[in-house]
């Protein structure tokens, strides 16, 4: 069976859904989940400002899944979620202290959270726990929610933000500009961090509409103080392009690959294969 055709079964599939939150915590109980990580730059000085953990399956009978392939159980089965976003943090927070024990320089960590799981009254306790067992201070790491209807909202009453807050971790908003966020919104949101969904840059700067739309966010962001981060930077021209804001952080190909050596990426050394094979895309896939 291709990936392809089980990412569209999940979706219109109840009970596959179901079955599939099962498998998921059989696999994190067989070990068949890790981490890679990925550096966020910035766009000017290409200097690491920070780095996005993400989590991949070893399936042993499909290979290496990606996340859009069984994230549809994390929004349907509370539970799942959960062991997912603590084993998450738990592993992230390891390897940090690690590479930090080595003497390496720390730089946040950013982590993807479904809001269903952020909502959750303990959550930033919970969270601080973890870090500090690891001997990692909270103020390093950087929970990352993806833009649902419900995220934005949440966000902007600070009923979510506040016990994060309280922790000193710091908060950022995922895939903005293509969902459900509302500009009426974006002045009222607690958030120290949103970034632009990688559609948004598709084309530019190649077309010129492409670009001003993407210009006017920008200016609109730095306006507001809050900090940029642009994903899907694949090519030397949108890097380019792209320094006409010294202040916005870059994310993609271009600049590095996700790779499982957490300290190869705080080291600076480079991961970036810049080949267009299919290979190289898929392992650099979200």
């Amino acid at each position: 069976m291709q990936i392809e055709h089980i990412q569209q079964v999940v979706e219109v599939d109840t009970p596959v859904r179901n079955r599939l939150g099962q498998r998921i915590q059989q696999g994190l109980s067989a070990g068949e989940f890790h981490l890679v990580f990925q550096g966020i730059y910035r766009s000017r000085t290409r200097e690491l400002e920070r780095i996005e953990a993400l989590i991949r399956w070893n399936h042993p009978d499909y290979g290496l899944l990606l996340p859009d392939t069984f994230v549809s159980a994390l929004h349907d089965d509370l539970e799942v979620a959960v062991d997912v976003t603590h084993f998450v943090i738990d592993r992230a927070c390891a390897q940090l202290a690690a590479c930090l024990r080595a003497g390496q320089m720390a730089h946040p960590l950013a982590l993807n959270v479904p809001p269903s799981v952020a909502a959750q009254e303990n959550f930033a306790a919970e969270v601080e726990a973890i870090a500090r067992m690891h001997g990692v201070a909270p103020e390093l790491l950087e929970i990352e929610l993806v833009e649902t209807e419900d995220t934005a909202k949440i966000l902007a009453t600070r009923t979510l933000t506040r016990p994060l807050r309280d922790a000193g971790i710091h908060i950022s908003m995922d895939d903005f500009g293509t969902g459900y966020s509302s500009l009426a919104l974006l002045s009222a949101m607690d958030v120290d961090t949103v970034k632009l969904a990688r559609e948004l840059l598709a084309f530019v700067p190649t077309r010129q509409r492409a670009s001003a739309v993407i210009a006017g966010i920008l200016a609109l962001l730095e306006e507001l103080d809050i900090r940029v981060v642009v994903e899907g930077v694949e090519t030397a021209d949108q890097a380019h392009w792209l320094e006409q804001w010294p202040n916005v952080l870059v994310q993609g190909y271009y600049f590095s690959l996700p790779t499982g050596d957490l300290s190869a990426v705080l080291d600076g050394i480079d991961t970036t294969r810049r080949s267009t094979s299919t290979a190289a895309r898929t392992l650099g896939l979200r």
